[in-house]
């Protein structure tokens, strides 16, 4: 398999550090075959994402495009009912949902509705990619007070950090399980195993796909370079996203397990403090909001 797949391709991905260089959308030989002809990300989830860019979007008509889609429109009622977002009191009419929650939260449940029909089946490796993901996303809300931006748009970029990863479990299972179920040194040592079996690690892939699905600039900057460095010229977002991948492996929600990994105090080094906050809170205290969370959301 790994040859037929080599004989599509002309050049490897490049290094982390000269990704800035690709272009995602016309650099397809760079990328797996099966990769590309992935189905365009859910059309309704997509829209929302374009209309709520919009402060001054229509609720009424936001409402409609949801509601074109009825398992779709059940979908987030269930979610926002759900104790993964908390709200006190229980909606029936998705009109209400929208009007009471607001751009941002309407925005996160649509993207998650999304992101769970995208991972589709239930084998134990995309339970365990999507329960991280959905992890990070409650971290990235749990720490936004320290950041100038809204906890649901913290929330979405988290959710949406690791669709690489999705994307190439979903594509190609024969090669990417033995890496997620194997245990590595580090991360660079799985971006590293990425590459060499399918010529791409998962950040580049998850940069391409939201590109190619016309989604914001920030979620391709979070894909690509959610396990670089942290640098001055990180965004606060990606900031954000960085320190909550880690702390998801930290706190017992890997991707993939790693003999090495930073401390809490490490992956939290970076966040900014804000009067009157610490950058994060006790460890222990985050790890039990989370797994309650997840457990409530159903895993």
């Amino acid at each position: 398999m790994r040859s037929t797949i080599r004989n599509h391709l002309q050049s490897a991905i490049p290094h982390p550090e000269d990704v800035a260089e690709v272009d995602f959308q016309t650099d397809q030989v760079a990328l797996p075959v099966k990769l590309c002809n992935l189905p365009p990300f859910n059309a309704i989830a997509t829209k929302v994402l374009s209309l709520t860019a919009d402060p001054d979007v229509d609720l009424s008509h936001l409402s409609r495009v949801i509601e074109a889609d009825p398992a779709f429109a059940a979908d987030i009622l269930f979610l926002a009912n759900s104790s993964l977002f908390g709200f006190p009191s229980r909606m029936y009419v998705l009109r209400h949902a929208i009007s009471v929650l607001g751009l941002d939260r309407i925005k996160a449940l649509a993207l998650t509705v999304a992101m769970r029909s995208f991972v589709g089946t239930r084998n134990p490796l995309v339970h365990q990619c999507w329960q991280h993901s959905v992890a990070c996303a409650m971290i990235c809300e749990e720490l936004s007070a320290n950041f100038s931006f809204s906890g649901d748009r913290a929330y979405t970029a988290g959710i949406m950090h690791d669709i690489g990863r999705l994307a190439l479990l979903k594509t190609y299972p024969k090669e990417m399980t033995p890496i997620l179920s194997g245990e590595h040194l580090d991360i660079q040592e799985v971006l590293w195993a990425e590459r060499e079996e399918l010529n791409v690690d998962h950040g580049r892939a998850g940069a391409w796909l939201v590109g190619n699905w016309a989604f914001p600039k920030d979620f391709s900057d979070i894909c690509a370079h959610h396990h670089d460095a942290p640098t001055a010229r990180d965004s606060e977002i990606l900031r954000l996203v960085k320190a909550a991948c880690s702390i998801a492996d930290i706190i017992g929600f890997p991707a993939v397990k790693c003999r090495q990994q930073p401390s809490y105090p490490e992956a939290t080094s970076q966040l900014p403090l804000r009067p009157g906050r610490g950058a994060a809170p006790p460890v222990e205290d985050l790890r039990a909001n989370v797994t309650a969370r997840l457990a409530a959301f159903g895993g």
